[in-house]
């Protein structure tokens, strides 16, 4: 037998993207798994990056090289990084060499068939850029002996000349004090604050900058909390606003900073940007109990790259030190999407889903939807509930030519059902109902929960919406009229295959929605292995998890 029989190697089968992660499939040969650190190492300097989200199966391993976050929660700084690993005991460097099926053709465009090995690699290259000024470019190269490395590359704008250096350190000298007189000294206010706080660990702050009046997880996290009697041992306040693009009066101007730099628990549920612009001590948590229900379309980092997506560099979510999620499975894609490490994310489940595991609750509020809804009495309830077009809250629209109301109205006569619309707030066109299907077909876009809703609804149709997660808790058949799934997906993205991950059957134009309807053809199969896999725990208890994990600090065992 050959000495190279019992050589150590470290060898790469298989490269992938999927969205800012880079997946290395390979094998270990002649190396035990469990002796080595799987690390990246600057080819000049030496400096070494442990790679920590490494998968291990007997001698195969699965690296998942997360470009937005490796390096201390951003990206490599620029040069050439050696991928390998090395020995705990002896310190032996094993370099990852390329394994001939990285380089197959198959499933790959021709315009990379027929090239050299090296050339290959160019389809495994990922660009981001910025304007004009800013780009990212991470690539994989190729030594002659088969090592591989990455090749980071961040350009930024050029830095100013000597005069535009001093009249930066003018202005960064002098604007707090501007900003103060102009009534806009929140950095004075959080700085002089933050010097002089006394961090006891019991200041608590609720903060907003899209609702007025707490509502969803931050509500029933205050609410358990007073239950609990926990505001005798915190002291907590709010700091709340309409909406992103409201001013706030001169008292809340400087009441937020102040109330920023003092507190050592901020939470938040949604994006905000007056929480990100602070740096915090250390020993501040910053809790992140986002809205969303599992993890549906891309959000955050996961959409680098893409339209309206942030840049490698943007700091949005980065302040954030722990957050929720319904699942340990939901829970690394919402690490990639807020640029955090996966154990900073915690599978609480989410609190505003606890009533989902309510029975009397569920009960009453299906008997007050009934009592609001009387039309919906003795008949099968149909909810229509898709999600937007559009960029967003200004521009949001639903085609409504794509529901034929004449075919919906005469389904629901010939079923006994009635047709119950509930838009997407961000819904600018209004649905106009023609009078003579008004005792079968309604609009109740301007009721405000669509989660109470659902405790009578029979079926719910919809699209790309996340109300699909609270629907699978009640075990609601559900369609998803999807007609534009392929434009759909090249704008926005999913983290998981659309096609083997939605909780039913999948329709594509309104005539197989109907066709669906009339022969009761769901797949609702699909709904229970979905509800098990984003639902870590369903008990109703997701809220008091919140109280005793992240904010009394009790956390379980990872």
């Amino acid at each position: 037998m050959s000495d190279s029989a019992f050589t150590p190697e470290f060898i790469a089968d298989l490269i992938k993207w999927e969205r800012v992660i880079l997946n290395v499939v390979g094998r270990l040969r002649n190396i035990p798994a469990d002796s080595v650190d799987f690390v990246l190492t600057n080819t000049q300097s030496g400096e070494r990056v442990i790679l920590d989200d490494v998968l291990i199966n007997g001698d195969r391993f699965l690296i998942r090289y997360n470009m937005i976050t490796v390096y201390n929660r951003s990206v490599l700084p620029n040069g050439k990084w050696s991928i390998c690993v090395i020995g705990r005991d002896n310190g032996v460097v094993y370099p990852l060499v390329a394994g001939d099926r990285i380089f197959s053709d198959e499933g790959y465009e021709d315009d990379f068939v027929g090239l050299p090995n090296q050339d290959k690699l160019a389809r495994f290259q990922k660009v981001v850029t910025k304007g004009l000024s800013s780009s990212y470019t991470l690539s994989v190269d190729m030594s002659q002996s088969g090592e591989m490395a990455l090749v980071s590359v961040l350009i930024l704008p050029p830095k100013k000349n000597v005069f535009g250096r001093f009249a930066a350190t003018v202005k960064r000298l002098f604007k707090p004090i501007v900003d103060f007189l102009l009534h806009r000294g929140f950095n004075v206010i959080f700085k002089v604050t933050n010097l002089f706080a006394s961090h006891k660990g019991n200041r608590i702050l609720f903060a907003s900058d899209s609702r007025k009046e707490l509502s969803g997880n931050m509500k029933d996290v205050y609410d358990r909390m007073i239950e609990r009697g926990l505001d005798k041992q915190f002291k907590i306040s709010f700091c709340l606003k309409e909406s992103v693009s409201t001013r706030r009066n001169l008292l809340d101007k400087i009441r937020t900073p102040y109330l920023l730099a003092s507190s050592d628990i901020i939470i938040i549920d949604d994006f905000n940007p007056t929480v990100k612009q602070c740096k915090y001590k250390p020993s501040v948590k910053v809790i992140q109990l986002w809205h969303a229900c599992g993890a549906f379309k891309t959000v955050g980092f996961s959409r680098t790259g893409k339209a309206g997506g942030p840049f490698v560099t943007n700091n949005n979510h980065r302040v954030y030190t722990h957050a929720i999620a319904s699942s340990s499975h939901v829970a690394r894609f919402y690490a990639e999407a807020f640029g955090m490490t996966k154990d900073s994310v915690y599978p609480t489940g989410v609190p505003r889903t606890d009533v989902f595991f309510n029975e009397d609750y569920k009960r009453q509020t299906r008997q007050r939807m009934f009592e609001e809804i009387p039309l919906a009495k003795g008949k099968r309830v149909i909810l229509f509930a898709p999600t937007f077009r559009g960029n967003g809250a200004k521009s949001g629209r639903y085609p409504m030519n794509m529901i034929d109301m004449p075919k919906v109205a005469k389904m629901c006569r010939d079923t006994n059902s009635i047709f119950i619309f509930k838009m997407h707030p961000f819904v600018h066109n209004p649905v106009v109902i023609p009078e003579e299907y008004s005792d079968v077909i309604i609009d109740c876009t301007s009721y405000r929960e669509i989660n109470d809703m659902l405790f009578f609804t029979d079926l719910l149709i919809t699209d790309y919406s996340s109300v699909v997660y609270e629907a699978s808790t009640l075990n609601i058949p559900m369609l998803f009229y999807a007609y534009d799934l392929e434009e759909y997906i090249s704008k926005r993205d999913f983290y998981e295959p659309f096609e083997t991950f939605v909780p039913g059957k999948i329709v594509q134009d309104f005539d197989s929605m109907m066709t669906a309807i009339y022969e009761g053809d769901f797949e609702q199969e699909k709904v229970e292995p979905f509800c098990q896999r984003n639902f870590e725990f369903r008990d109703g208890g997701s809220t008091d998890r919140v109280i005793d994990w992240l904010i009394l600090g009790n956390l379980p065992q990872k």
